[in-house]
């Protein structure tokens, strides 16, 4: 969903993170359909390159990836002060209890990926400046309900 801003409308981008690359292209589709600027990364240390190039207005991750794994890119992100939304896709974790992480289990219904994807989006922006950002992402060792 575009954003309006002064009178224009503006697309949210979303960069899309997932090794797996026809998954990412079927989820970068969807989301240009629905009218949001779209960047695929397909390992969290290529997400972060794109996130310090240029900020985005969601993350939405697969958890388990080379190099960089979901929760490390998070934990990464929110050192660096990057309080930016983030949706996990996985079809290992069945759950996620990070402030300001989202989870949708794979395999996932487009249609409600497209939702959840607006759901957060729209909280995003109904955030009044200056709230507080999530907190940090715990490390492995003490993540044992992830």
């Amino acid at each position: 969903m575009p954003l309006r801003v002064t009178g224009l409308l503006m697309p949210r981008t979303i960069l899309v993170v997932d090794d797996d690359r026809p998954i990412a292209a079927v989820i970068g589709d969807l989301l240009c359909d629905e009218g949001y600027d779209v960047r695929i990364a397909y390992d969290g240390q290529a997400a972060l390159r794109e996130v310090a190039r240029q900020p985005v207005d969601l993350i939405l991750s697969d958890v388990m990836m080379p190099k960089v794994d979901g929760l490390t890119l998070v934990r990464r992100l929110r050192r660096r002060g990057e309080s930016v939304p983030v949706i996990f896709m996985s079809a290992v974790y069945q759950d996620v209890d990070i402030p300001g992480v989202e989870f949708v289990p794979k395999p996932f219904d487009i249609g409600r990926l497209a939702n959840v994807v607006a759901r957060v989006l729209a909280q995003s922006v109904a955030r009044p400046a200056g709230a507080a950002r999530p907190s940090p992402v715990p490390d492995r060792a003490g993540a044992g309900s992830v």
